[in-house]
Order: structure tokens, then sequence, then C-alpha cells
């Protein structure tokens, strides 16, 4: 029983290796390339469909508002800006407004310093801690004045984060100047050697 046990695993073996002998191996299949991605695709939404998007900032669903602001500030859209002012003075949940100025945060142009700055002056401390956190990320001393102004708010919380935001200003204007004087030391120190070469 044992010899025969062999001698069946022997041919299979030997049966196993005649085949694969008259059948070579077969190049393995290679999945073919993805397809290019056009540079011109038609946009993912057409304006009809922005449109709507748009009229969603008036659902009386906060969520909704939220999800729509976010869809447009996803796409790029480019009436964009206006709207974020709009929800960010007029909203009337605060939350929609806290997150409207999360979407400020460190993005540094003109039209969104102004929007930031409305958010000081909003009744909800929430709203005006956040933006002031905003101001402070951007960095930009130009809104001083209205930061300035909150050290008198009635909320203790306020006033604190109004602080925290003057001395990061301070902190920049520090790290600047430093970087400004680390510049010109170096520049004077390279003059010098190219004059102590001449001689």
């Amino acid at each position: 029983m044992n010899r025969l046990a062999m001698l069946l695993i022997f041919l299979g073996a030997a049966s196993f290796l005649v085949w694969d002998y008259r059948n070579p191996a077969r190049e393995p299949m290679v999945a073919p390339p993805p397809p290019a991605i056009e540079q011109n695709a038609a946009p993912v939404f057409s304006e009809e469909e922005i449109r709507k998007v748009r009229l969603s900032l008036q659902d009386s669903d906060p969520a909704v508002r939220w999800a729509a602001i976010q869809l447009l500030f996803n796409i790029r859209d480019p009436q964009l800006g206006p709207m974020l002012d709009k929800m960010l003075t007029e909203d009337p949940d605060p939350e929609v407004r806290m997150k409207v100025v999360s979407l400020f945060k460190g993005r540094e142009d003109l039209s969104r310093l102004g929007a930031l700055v409305r958010g000081l002056s909003d009744y909800d401390s929430k709203v005006r801690i956040a933006s002031l956190q905003a101001l402070g990320d951007i960095g930009d001393p130009s809104v001083v004045l209205w930061v300035t102004a909150l050290l008198r708010d009635v909320e203790p919380d306020v006033r604190i984060e109004a602080l925290r935001t003057l001395g990061r200003f301070q902190d920049k204007r520090k790290a600047e100047f430093k970087a400004l004087a680390d510049k010109l030391r170096s520049d004077y120190e390279a003059a010098v050697r190219r004059a102590a070469t001449r001689r």
C-alpha cells in the first residue's frame, strides 16, 4: 500500500512536469492603463445646479445652509465672497456664523479681513472670539484698531482673546523685525568681506 501511494505521487508529479514543459508559462495579463483625464472636461456642476445651491443659503435649516456654503467654497464659486460676508453678518444661527469664520482662517485678502472685522461686532460672544482667532491666524496688524476696541467688551473671554490676538500680532511683528535685522546684518557682513578682499 505504501509503495502504491509513492508510485501515484511520483506519476502525478511527473505528469505535471510534462504538462508544464509542453505548456510554457503565458505572459501574465497586465491591466490596461486608466483612461486619460481630459484637461478641458466639462464642470461637474452646471450653472443651473450652482444657482440652486446658492438658493439653499436661504433655507430655514442651518445644516442645509452650512452644507451649501461648504459646497460653494469647495468648488470655488466666483460669487462666494459676498455670500460669505452676508452669512457672517446676517445668518440667524451663531453656529453657522462661527463655521463661516473658520472658512476665513489663514486667507489673506482684504475682503475677508473686512468680513472678519464685521464678525467682531456679532452679538454672540463665540462668533466674536472665533473672528479674533481667525484674525490672529492671518496676523495682519491693520485690524489692530478693531481688535483693541474689544478690550472693552462685556464678556471677559472676548477681552482675553483680544489680548491674545494683539500678542500674536506683536509676535509676528517681532519675527518680521528679527528676520529683517538678520538680513541687514548678513548683507552688511557680506559687504565688509567684499571690501576687505578688494584691498
